[in-house]
């Protein structure tokens, strides 16, 4: 996957509770470029461009849990 030109940002925000619904990835499930994002994101109050197949309330294992959100 690569970005997407939606015009959305992304942020990930840490979370010690995940949802029983939400789609959870582990880092190395993710391509090169979501990747990248989830390094330059984790733990900062950064945004990005939206990423691959990552969407709003998705959770990616990390150093920690992250969750996604989208707008």
């Amino acid at each position: 996957m690569s970005l997407r030109d939606t015009g959305r940002r992304v942020r990930l925000r840490r979370t010690g509770r995940v949802p029983s619904d939400a789609c959870v990835r582990h880092y190395d499930e993710l391509d090169d470029d979501e990747q990248g994002v989830v390094r330059e994101l984790a733990g900062k109050p950064w945004t990005a461009p939206e990423i691959g197949d990552l969407d709003d309330g998705d959770v990616v294992k990390f150093t920690d849990y992250y969750q996604i959100r989208s707008r």
